[in-house]
């Protein structure tokens, strides 16, 4: 198959032609290069790079390179937006979410926790579950004065926010309401054997592999977690509109 749909080569010039040939044995290299990386390769200015990008039909360089690395080069990556599937969660999701969502309907006070990544989820639910009315707050600092904030409200729901699940300093901050009857705990977590997801009367868990970087860095996807508060927002706002 010809490379960019071209049949006929002699339309191009010898300069075309050395990128060209340049390109079609070297795409996997080329869709990450800059312009003028290959113009120092080929030995030709980066004004001729760019006029064979153009004749080849392209109004832009970066253009150019997707097609380079989603079409040219037959042994692509993954695909982008291939992020999750219903195998990334429990046969059983549907009702655990029903049932957290029947706590958080119930309750007078839902706090939320989560660290690092899992903390931006954390506010995004709780700012989610006070447009719908809900007395919501957040708690991403695993140090705050929880239980003495708490001490003397009653009907509340904590949910925590953890990938892995054992966090050591979430897991010292719900410890103190395991045996409190005025707070439901519920977690969020990708491990369901987890320390956390033991600790709690409701688990939410997901599929998904944990994926770290530096040791302490956290790349582990978060879209199966916001699936699941997502989830937990549609059930209350169906409910609220009843």
């Amino acid at each position: 198959m010809a490379f960019f749909g071209l049949e006929d080569l002699s339309a191009l010039s010898n300069v075309d032609l050395t990128i060209y040939r340049y390109v079609t044995q070297n795409s996997d290299k080329v869709a990450y290069m800059r312009v003028r990386d290959i113009a120092k390769i080929t030995h030709v200015a980066n004004s001729s790079v760019m006029r064979f990008v153009h004749k080849m039909g392209f109004s832009s360089f970066p253009e150019f390179k997707a097609f380079i690395q989603n079409q040219g080069n037959s042994t692509a990556e993954q695909p982008l937006f291939n992020f999750i599937n219903q195998s990334n969660f429990p046969a059983d999701i549907v009702n655990k979410v029903q049932m957290v969502a029947d706590a958080l309907y119930q309750s007078d006070n839902i706090i939320l926790v989560g660290m690092g990544s899992s903390a931006f989820l954390a506010n995004y639910a709780t700012r989610q579950l006070a447009s719908l009315g809900y007395n919501s707050s957040v708690v991403t600092d695993p140090f705050y004065p929880l239980g003495q904030r708490l001490k003397n409200t009653s009907n509340n729901t904590l949910i925590c926010y953890s990938v892995s699940g054992e966090s050591e300093e979430l897991i010292a901050l719900i410890n103190d309401f395991i045996n409190n009857d005025d707070i439901t705990i519920a977690s969020i977590t990708g491990n369901e054997a987890s320390t956390i997801a033991r600790m709690s009367r409701y688990s939410l868990t997901y599929k998904e592999q944990e994926y770290r970087i530096h040791r302490y860095y956290d790349l582990s996807s978060q879209i199966p977690a916001l699936y699941i508060t997502e989830a937990l927002i549609s059930v209350l706002n169906n409910r609220n509109a009843k």
